[in-house]
């Protein structure tokens, strides 16, 4: 019989349990859609430590006087929770640990002293708590000002990228920064460390946004150089100019404005004139006004083209059509992969290809995810063939 037949444990995760999320509990229906991890598996069931997200957010913090509740589920009592499920539960943890740090004596005393800075009227209304988060939004739109003016003279998109690859580095990195320090190494040994680390750390990450934990290290390493190089030439590749529009034909007052005295003779009467010169064998324009021939040159058409050649340059040529293969699109794919993995593979890792069971697994699906992966199959149908 299988220790662990869902491969719910450490053990089978690479030392890292998945977080599970409990379902079809009928004896304790309050306890669906909580979430815990599994510590072992005996006579057909795994004992299953009950996380919320005060709990891990305590024992976070080191404090181990807070231990979660610990219930023996069968099998199908539990299953993997999602990406996005566990993106919910790590930002109710993180919410949890903020609200920890505020009661701290440390954020009470620099809360009270920033009401000490405030009128008295507005400290009455206040409190340490209060007062911390006011600074933290005074903070934020401060640094929203700074980067809407910067945004003027700095490209958006460089912007993006470089604070992007700066957070990957570091998330990378962080790790063996925060202990390289606390054990008092010198900088370039820790700097060294991080870098000959950077591969493993890498690949980690992949495994845990991905779930596919057949990644080298060779692979993550290829990975992060492009991503790298990629980062690199969009920093260093100078923005796009804009085009400058050229200037409207001139009109008959600004032709006026600028000394040009416009015939003042109707079409018709110019007209006759010509037809009698032809008429009486005389050379063309002998019967013309002197002011139709002297200063607006005019031309069979009464136009004056001499004072505005450029209207008759060639309009410049159309920009070039930019790829839809964008990151957008990168995403979409990466999207579409994990949702099919999802379909195709079974909690226990086996391919599984029956119509039936992909047709059980798509009835599970929750709505939102089969809108998305509808989005996602359009930006890459789009991004391929509606060109």
């Amino acid at each position: 019989m299988s220790v662990d037949p869902s491969h719910f444990l450490a053990t089978s995760n690479g030392g890292k349990p998945p977080l599970l999320k409990l379902q079809n509990i009928s004896a304790k229906p309050e306890l669906n859609g909580q979430f815990g991890q599994a510590v072992s598996y005996s006579a057909g069931r795994y004992v299953v430590a009950v996380i919320t997200a005060e709990v891990a957010a305590t024992m976070a913090q080191g404090n181990n006087a807070v231990e979660p509740s610990y219930l023996k589920l069968k099998p199908e009592n539990l299953i993997e929770a999602t990406n996005f499920e566990q993106l919910k539960f790590g930002a109710a943890v993180a919410v949890q640990h903020v609200k920890l740090l505020m009661k701290s004596p440390y954020a009470q005393e620099k809360g009270s002293y920033l009401m000490s800075l405030m009128p008295p009227s507005i400290q009455a209304k206040l409190t340490p708590e209060k007062a911390i988060i006011a600074a933290a939004i005074v903070m934020l739109l401060n640094i929203m000002l700074v980067f809407k003016i910067l945004s003027g003279w700095i490209n958006f998109t460089k912007i993006f990228t470089f604070l992007s690859l700066i957070g990957l580095l570091l998330a990378i990195s962080s790790p063996d920064w925060m202990e390289g320090l606390k054990a008092g190494k010198p900088l370039k040994l820790i700097a060294k460390s991080a870098a000959l680390n950077a591969p493993s750390r890498f690949k980690q990450m992949l495994i845990d946004m991905t779930g596919y934990r057949n990644i080298t290290d060779r692979m993550a390493l290829g990975l992060l150089v492009a991503m790298l190089l990629w980062s690199g030439k969009i920093l260093v590749t100078p923005a796009a100019r804009p085009i400058r529009l050229q200037p409207p034909a001139p009109s008959n007052a600004g032709m006026q404005q600028r000394g040009h005295r416009v015939p003042q003779y109707g079409l018709e009467h110019i007209y006759k004139m010509g037809w009698d010169d032809a008429q009486a064998g005389k050379d063309f324009g002998t019967s013309l006004p002197k002011d139709t021939q002297e200063d607006t040159a005019l031309k069979p058409n009464g136009v004056d083209a001499s004072s505005f050649d450029w209207a008759y340059d060639p309009p410049p040529p159309p920009p070039k059509q930019k790829s839809s293969f964008g990151m957008g699109t990168m995403l979409s794919i990466f999207t579409l992969y994990r949702f099919g993995k999802d379909i195709v593979v079974t909690p226990d890792g086996q391919l599984m290809l029956d119509p039936n069971y992909i047709m059980m697994r798509l009835r599970n699906i929750e709505p939102w995810r089969l809108g998305l992966m509808g989005m996602s199959l359009y930006r890459v149908i789009n991004a391929f063939v509606g060109r």
